[in-house]
């Protein structure tokens, strides 16, 4: 496609082509091999000399983690200076390309979440504190428990309390589980936590306060892989979202209490123990070390107990592609949708499904 006149505009904006693949930290090369065209055309797509066709510009949309409607029009800066915390020597590049997708993904799946409230005419409120660094992770977990108003309740559904105060979450698979989490407070979407969703209910409970810690901490955005085993070495920093993670999904008074009211012996048996993760919404790992160290399980016996782990308890059946994006993204968007804000397919493309199945899911919730 030529070079619109100055009359008739420019549709694609160079700089949002720039944007989307300097996050990535994909090479003019890199791009132009995926799309089977040439890097010439690459440069000036991004110089606005050229403008790449509808399908260039939807294989682009692909290749970049992005909606279509992201290269027209001026967005939000993106996270920038992501940090990788469990190795501080390792840069964005090191990730294989589908993974760095992901994190594009999910930057866009928060930026189309603050576009669809605004055109919803909603505010954007956020009750998730922010606390001094100072403050120890004990002492943190313990006033973020006070201002959630859970007290010393389990919080097995921590991702629907975040989300009620504020907070956008979304579980993304991330291929070979190259990372568990990723975290940015960004000025216009608030804060925002990326969880493997290939990864076990209750260990995803545990990203996510993990990655709540370095929110709440004002840390800036990182990448964490988070260990099975929380007792190996760990960079300082990590420790210490690790500890705020254990305190505020198993505080010691409260989960003291239940381990004695159930008469356990200090070697209980997985199938004993599993009553209590459920309960509590953690992996039967996280439970048996965090026992062991409130000296209520022998020292090394969850190392026993790890094999024999079963998958976490099944509760109603949600669609994948829900459970991933949360209940609020979905009813946001079907909302846009109802009030005539977005079309079917618009819908369908920010659910990740396909449009009949879209039109299912809207007549379906009208019923």
């Amino acid at each position: 496609m030529a070079k619109p006149s100055e009359d008739q505009g420019t549709l694609v904006l160079p700089s949002q082509l720039r944007r989307a693949r300097g996050l990535l930290k994909l090479t003019p090369e890199e791009v132009a091999e995926g799309l089977h065209v040439g890097v010439r055309d690459v440069a000036r797509w991004e110089t606005g000399e050229l403008e790449p066709s509808l399908r260039q510009l939807e294989d682009l949309a692909e290749l970049y983690g992005r909606e279509v409607d992201y290269f027209l029009g001026e967005t939000p800066e993106p996270p920038e200076n992501i940090r990788f915390r469990t190795a501080p020597d390792q840069a964005l590049t090191h990730l294989p390309k589908q993974a760095r997708v992901v994190l594009a993904r999910f930057e866009e799946l928060c930026r189309c979440a603050y576009e669809l409230e605004g055109l919803l005419g909603r505010g954007t409120t956020c009750n998730v504190p922010r606390l001094s660094s100072s403050i120890s992770p004990e002492s943190a977990a313990a006033e973020v428990r006070d201002l959630l108003g859970v007290g010393h309740k389990p919080v097995p559904k921590l991702r629907d309390v975040l989300e009620e105060a504020g907070a956008r979450i979304f579980e993304l698979p991330v291929p070979n589980n190259e990372f568990s989490g990723f975290s940015f407070w960004h000025p216009d979407y608030g804060p925002c936590t990326l969880v493997n969703a290939s990864e076990q209910r209750g260990r995803r409970n545990f990203t996510l306060a993990h990655e709540l810690a370095h929110l709440v901490y004002r840390h800036a955005s990182s990448v964490c892989s988070i260990p099975q085993s929380l007792g190996g070495p760990s960079p300082l920093i990590e420790q210490k979202a690790n500890t705020f993670a254990v305190e505020l999904l198993l505080p010691a008074g409260a989960l003291r209490a239940d381990f004695s009211r159930r008469g356990y012996s200090g070697e209980p048996s997985g199938d004993e123990l599993r009553p209590l993760r459920y309960k509590w919404g953690v992996s039967l790992q996280a439970l048996g070390y965090r026992l062991e160290r409130l000296g209520l399980v022998r020292k090394g016996h969850t190392d026993r107990l790890v094999e024999a782990e079963v998958p976490f308890f099944r509760g109603p059946k949600t669609p994948s592609w829900e459970r991933r994006l949360g209940k609020r993204f979905v009813n946001t968007c079907l909302e846009a949708y109802r009030e005539n804000l977005v079309s079917i397919g618009k819908l369908a493309h920010s659910l990740d499904i396909p449009i009949r199945k879209a039109a299912e899911e809207v007549e379906r919730r009208a019923t």
